[in-house]
């Protein structure tokens, strides 16, 4: 992996937020989770680059994910970011990093391009809760989830998110956009209709 890491990193402003997707958690997940990972990474660095001002992403612990070809995609040598061989608590100082994590009770309110956010490269079909959050207090970081339950066209809609609405999220409050522009945007639709669909059997429950 020396080749990845000596590409050049994104041409982004430098005001722009710092987010590493993290992909040392290779061992906790499955060969077909971690193929969907692979899958996920490329659609959330295209929503990154399409965005009006890119997030300075960059992808941490390659050293490890290494071990797991499945989980990277033959294409992430090109990609125009910044490729980290070792874990982001390794890279950064842990004053420098925000862990975002679903299971974390702070919501995230503003993006500070001083700091670097890290999303967590897993894939969880069977969702083991804490897992990020876990990690962040391990490296010694501070935890921050996403503001759903204050932003979200409901507040109930299901924490875990996969890596590309997160990025997807970030990327357009960087380009400008409020949470909940951002988040109605990038939010699957499946979600919504789960929720809605609970909703409803809940009141026709209560009705009969």
């Amino acid at each position: 992996y020396m080749l990845l890491l000596t590409a050049p990193a994104c041409a982004v402003a430098p005001q722009s937020a710092s987010v590493s997707v993290e992909l040392s958690f290779g061992e906790a997940m499955s060969s077909r989770e971690r193929r969907s990972l692979s899958r996920q990474l490329v659609r959330a660095y295209g929503a990154n680059r399409g965005a009006p001002h890119p997030l300075r992403l960059s992808f941490s612990a390659l050293d490890e994910a290494s071990l797991h070809p499945d989980m990277l995609h033959r294409d992430l040598a090109r990609w125009d970011c910044q490729r980290v061989g070792e874990r982001a608590d390794v890279r950064w100082p842990a004053d420098e990093l925000v862990w975002l994590s679903p299971d974390a009770g702070e919501p995230l309110s503003t993006l500070d391009p001083d700091v670097t956010y890290v999303v967590s490269g897993l894939v969880d079909r069977s969702v083991v809760s804490g897992r990020s959050l876990e990690r962040s207090r391990a490296a010694g970081g501070r935890a921050v989830r996403l503001p759903l339950r204050e932003c979200a066209p409901r507040p109930d809609v299901h924490p875990i998110l996969s890596v590309v609405s997160v990025v997807s999220m970030l990327a357009a409050v960087n380009s400008g956009a409020s949470w909940e522009e951002a988040i109605g945007a990038a939010l699957p639709k499946r979600f919504m209709e789960r929720r809605e669909a609970e909703a409803a059997a809940r009141g026709e429950g209560a009705g009969g």
